[in-house]
């Protein structure tokens, strides 16, 4: 099965956003989704130049408008007390874990910040969690003590940016890279047209939606 992989870090509201849909249009393809958790703050902020979205004047209102019209239109929950300090420990413990056991604790963390509102960087929450997906405590606690696991998620992040990721999230079938959110329709769209661009039917406005509301 071909691969498409899905960038993200779990500081990202985007990110959860996009983790409710792309497995589903990967799916529609026969694709395997290839989680990948990078550090946005090293993109952003250090490589960039950029401040983080939220502290950044006029734009942190507005993405938090936005934030809450994009849950209500894909219909998924959306707390608005989320959000995450410090994304390094759930990324740590992706790390440590097999991809068949790591992929589905992203989603599950991804969840329960962002649609419940939890501090997933927390020791007992990262350990309740990860024993709903099969994840020993010690194996947790493990994750967060081995600097090993630090170096992989740096590691990985310098392997994003040498494919050209710079947001979260973002979407990679082999050269090409489909940024935010609100493109998962233009992901389909590609995938759909055989990895081609071909134009939308002007007869069907609503057909650029379809993947990401699906």
């Amino acid at each position: 099965m071909r691969e498409l992989d899905f960038y993200f870090d779990f500081i990202s509201p985007y990110a959860y956003l996009a983790s409710t849909r792309i497995e589903a249009i990967a799916a529609r393809y026969q694709r395997r989704v290839r989680w990948h958790p990078f550090r946005l703050g090293i993109t952003v902020v250090k490589v960039m130049g950029l401040r983080p979205l939220m502290q950044t004047p006029l734009k942190s209102e507005y993405i938090t408008s936005d934030i809450r019209r994009l849950a209500q239109v894909l219909d998924v929950p959306l707390q608005r007390n989320g959000g995450l300090d410090d994304p390094l420990p759930p990324a740590r413990v992706f790390y440590a874990l097999p991809e068949e056991q790591a992929a589905p604790l992203a989603k599950a963390l991804l969840h329960a910040c962002w649609a419940e509102g939890r501090d997933i960087s927390d020791e007992a929450v990262l350990i309740e969690l990860g024993e709903g997906c099969g994840i020993g405590a010690g194996a947790v606690r493990a994750a967060l003590a081995d600097q090993a696991t630090r170096q992989r998620l740096n590691d990985a992040t310098s392997a994003a940016m040498a494919r050209g990721v710079f947001g979260s999230p973002t979407f990679a079938v082999g050269d090409e890279l489909f940024w935010g959110v609100d493109r998962l329709w233009l992901l389909d769209h590609y995938l759909a047209s055989g990895e081609r661009y071909e134009p939308v039917n002007a007869q069907e406005p609503a057909a650029q939606d379809q993947g990401m509301v699906a």
